[in-house]
């Protein structure tokens, strides 16, 4: 981030912020110091947030935003080439190129030796049965990276697209409000609390997807706003209520009949409720920043 502007004590940024995030400027406004400093996150940004900042300062109490003259202050494009959307989004993009390659390396599911490489424990089939490890054992033989590759694992070419499509619409917006490090830590605990739960409740290690991560997404990003209000909203009520509908769906059969397969229900739900734990979290521990304006 780059600090743009330092408020003098006696201004409230207030009318300020509500004009950058009706633009979709994403930025925040950090108390260091005894005084107020605005923080930019994309620095292309810039000449759009100096002329609302203009504008501002002509009239700090009051500013029409849905004037004309400031109608093309508008967040950067979202049609940007690939090397320009790895530059702002470089968590995101990789995580789903890593994904794809999964998808590649197991033939969604059809390589069944490579399964048992992204798997929470490694198998062998035997007899018509399949024989694996408990999770005591798979950290015992250190092969500690299967705590996180199951959500890397796609059986479908739905399940594939569905998954991937979230990640990109939902997370790249998260991985610049909050920066790539806080993005990927957070995505990083969802997999793997997701993934162990579901592999403890179910006793089976054969599950796999981003589903818990999306769910994990949605509910920090539902949350956030709710809890600081000067954010931006991310997922509508009525996008919140579509995926919760089918958080429940998932617990019955009909996944399966439109070939997304059988849902890995614990790590949607321990997804979810991870998401919105980690947006308590973040909230508890960046709120001292942000002055409140009541």
């Amino acid at each position: 981030m780059y600090c743009v502007y330092r408020f003098e004590q006696t201004e409230d940024p207030k009318v300020l912020t509500e004009a950058l995030w009706h633009h979709k400027i994403a930025h925040q406004v950090i108390f260091n110091e005894g005084r107020n400093e605005l923080w930019l996150r994309d620095p292309r940004q810039l000449p759009a947030l100096e002329q609302i900042l203009a504008l501002w300062k002509e009239n700090p109490l009051e500013l029409d935003y849905s004037q004309s003259n400031i109608s093309t202050f508008t967040a950067p494009s979202s049609n940007l080439s690939l090397v320009a959307q790895f530059k702002q989004n470089p968590v995101t993009i990789l995580l789903l190129l890593v994904t794809l390659l999964a998808a590649a390396l197991t033939k969604l599911g059809a390589n069944f030796d490579m399964v048992g490489q992204f798997t929470i424990s490694g198998f062998d089939a035997r007899d018509g049965k399949i024989y694996f490890y408990n999770l005591s054992e798979v950290m015992a033989r250190k092969e500690y990276w299967r705590l996180f590759t199951p959500a890397l694992l796609h059986f479908s070419v739905l399940h594939l697209v569905f998954n991937t499509l979230w990640v990109w619409d939902i997370g790249r917006k998260l991985e610049r409000l909050l920066g790539s490090v806080v993005w990927a830590v957070g995505v990083f605990i969802v997999a793997v609390l997701s993934n162990i739960l579901q592999y403890e409740i179910s006793g089976y290690p054969l599950f796999g997807g981003l589903s818990g991560v999306v769910y994990g997404l949605i509910g920090f990003a539902w949350l956030l706003p709710i809890l600081n209000a000067r954010l931006p909203t991310i997922i509508s009520k009525q996008l919140m209520i579509f995926f919760t509908v089918w958080l429940g769906i998932g617990y019955t059969p009909f996944p399966e009949m439109i070939g997304l397969g059988s849902i890995a229900n614990t790590a949607h739900s321990i997804g979810l409720l991870s998401g919105l734990a980690l947006c308590l979290v973040y909230w508890l521990a960046t709120k001292h920043r942000y002055r409140e304006n009541k």
